[in-house]
Formats: C-alpha cells, sequence, structure tokens
C-alpha cells in the first residue's frame, strides 16, 4: 500500500504498473477492466484513488524536445516541473507560471487544475497546446488547441485515458525577485494586494488575532518579475501595516527557511523564485494539509 505525500490519502489499487515504453503501457490500459493514471502524488484529493488498477508513468523516458522556432517545449507526462525547467531554462527559455512545488509532474498537474499565482497569469493547464492520450483501448491519439472540447481534455482529472506527452508555451527566460511580508492585517484584502507583483501567495493557520474583517494573513509573498512585465522596484516597508521580512523564512514558520526558494528581493531565474519550495529538498511536513473534504 503506498499513501500520496500528505499522508491524507492511501490508495486502495490492487495493483500498481510501472511500464517504461508506450507499447508497455498501451497493453496495460487495453487489458485492464478500470485503470487511473498516478502522478507524483501530491493532490491532497483522492482524485487518483481507485480499487483497480493503478499505472505511474515515472518509469517511461524523460523525453524533453524543445522547439525553439514554435516556442514550445514538448514533455513526457511523468517528468517534473522543477526538471524541465532546468532544461528550459539552460537553454534560454521559461514557463509563464509554476505552482508551490517543483516536485509535480507535468501531466498530473494539468490533469487536476494546479494554479500557480499571478493576477494576469493563467494555471499551469494554459500553457498545454497539445496532448497525447492512451485511450481505454490502448489507442494512441493527440488533441491540439482549436480542437473541438480540448479545454475539457486538458483539465479532466484522468477520465478521458492516461496522458504521456503534453507539449507546452515557452517564452524567453527572465528574472524573479521575491519578497515576503509578515503579519498582514486583517482587511488587507480589500486592497488589490496582488496586483503588486507578478506572482503573490498568501499563508495563514487562522491563529491571527480577532478582527471583525478576518483573520490576520501569516505572510504574503511577492514576486517581482524582471522588465518588461514589471519595473524594478523598491520595498516598502512597512506596507499596509504588514512588515518586510529581513530574514529567509519558511511558510510554517517555526520551520527551518532551508529547504524554500531565495528570498530577501535577491533576484534569481524564474524556476528558482517561482515556486515556494527547492527542488533538492522534501518540501514541508504536511501541517498545510488542505483537508479533504473540506
Amino acid at each position: 500500500m503506498i499513501s500520496n505525500w500528505a499522508g491524507n490519502v492511501t490508495y486502495g489499487a490492487s495493483r500498481i504498473h510501472h511500464p517504461t515504453s508506450l507499447d508497455e503501457l498501451r497493453g496495460i490500459v487495453a487489458g485492464a477492466v478500470r485503470v487511473r493514471a498516478l502522478g507524483t502524488g501530491h493532490s491532497f484529493s483522492p482524485v487518483a484513488d481507485t480499487t483497480a488498477e493503478l499505472v505511474s508513468l515515472a518509469g517511461m523516458p524523460p523525453t524533453i524536445e524543445i522547439d525553439a522556432d514554435s516556442l514550445s517545449v514538448t514533455v513526457a507526462a511523468g517528468v517534473r516541473y522543477g526538471e524541465l525547467a532546468v532544461k528550459l531554462n539552460a537553454a534560454g527559455f521559461a514557463l509563464h507560471n509554476l505552482g508551490s512545488l517543483p516536485h509535480i509532474s507535468v501531466a498530473g498537474a494539468c490533469a487536476t487544475g494546479t494554479h500557480g499565482s499571478g493576477n494576469t497569469n493563467g494555471s499551469l493547464s494554459t500553457a498545454v497546446s497539445a496532448l497525447e492520450i492512451v485511450t481505454g483501448d490502448g489507442s494512441v491519439v493527440w488533441v491540439r488547441r482549436g480542437d473541438e472540447d480540448f479545454n475539457g481534455c486538458v483539465v479532466a482529472l484522468g477520465t478521458l485515458g492516461v496522458v504521456t506527452r503534453m507539449t507546452l508555451d515557452i517564452e524567453p527566460t527572465y528574472d524573479v525577485a521575491q519578497y515576503v511580508y509578515e503579519a498582514v492585517p486583517a482587511g488587507v484584502l480589500d486592497l488589490d494586494l496582488f496586483a503588486a507583483g507578478y506572482s503573490v501567495s498568501l499563508f495563514t493557520d487562522w491563529t491571527g488575532p480577532a478582527d471583525p474583517r478576518g483573520p490576520a494573513i501569516n505572510q504574503a509573498w511577492v514576486k517581482r518579475r524582471s522588465a518588461p512585465k514589471l519595473e524594478p522596484w523598491t520595498a516598502p516597508s512597512p506596507w499596509h501595516g504588514a512588515t518586510l521580512a529581513d530574514r529567509p523564512i519558511h511558510p510554517i514558520a517555526r520551520i527551518s527557511p532551508e529547504p524554500a526558494t531565495e528570498q530577501l528581493g535577491v533576484p534569481g531565474p524564474w524556476h528558482t523564485r517561482l515556486p515556494h519550495f527547492r527542488l533538492d529538498f522534501t518540501p514541508s511536513v504536511g501541517d498545510e494539509l488542505q483537508r479533504w473534504p473540506p
């Protein structure tokens, strides 16, 4: 028996397959009465659970094919975002958005609507322009942007088949500087707080001081992108009553900040700032568990 990353879901599958080729995967899918695809297990919900059979694509070839002319990359479904980002940045390219964790698989994150952050940034799935799917009878089909029902195929929660490859939009690489504010007062969300950065995330444990406007926010992580998207910024403190952190901190304040991405306004490549955690560390301990059901 295996469980998800947070430990709140134990998968009840009768068998878990680990194919290493497309042909092997096709045979597994065609021969199963019911099968579900399992990503990296970072979802807090039982969306991938089944009492039938699970299939993991972690053992499939981790192909990454960059097309500079079309500004796109075609990537194997089981590749993790952190691994894809390193390859893209080395080639001079970037994605428009990333999730909090770089440890999540590309197909799993897109299929479950993983969002990232930013007022004008679409979720991770909005970068998808095509996807390859193994359907229930073992057939392989490509669905492309502009095809009927394309959007429903991208965020399909694994209901249409097993996604094996995805093509994503890319753009030239860019830098990001990250600032963390502490003790954001209640009511600050009445302001356009999220417009302060290219990506803005809030963290709270709902234990702030009582206030008729709601609980205080423990932390606000403001990520500023290099020009031309955003102009240089001198981070104010205080800011709407919040204090600019003068040392690196973890989203769960009592935990060492070592696993967290670099802060204090030090600019760096997009993939080392947009996530909240670094790829080479276990991101957290589950205390931020998003309960299912709520």
